[in-house]
């Protein structure tokens, strides 16, 4: 089954020959984190400032299972 992992913003920009733009899916392959799925997306760390799994505050260290949503959210005006 997997990760979703959605993008927002800035984080979708550039990304038209990636596999995919703003919903991905990604593969567990064991204990997987957060930081695992969105590294294997190309996501510079540096670019995100919220994190969610399944809605609730997350961290890159949150362990994933079979059927999460993460939500990955870069800094905005202000922010």
């Amino acid at each position: 089954m997997g990760v979703k992992v959605k993008l927002f913003s800035k984080l979708r920009e550039g990304r038209e020959k990636e596999v995919c733009t703003k919903e991905c899916m990604y593969d567990l392959t064991g204990s997987d984190t957060v930081e695992q799925a969105v590294e294997a997306l190309n996501v510079n760390k540096e670019d995100i400032k919220i994190l969610l799994v399944n809605g609730l505050d997350a961290e890159l260290t949150t362990p994933l299972k079979d059927g999460d949503t993460v939500s990955v959210f870069p800094p905005t005006g202000g922010m």
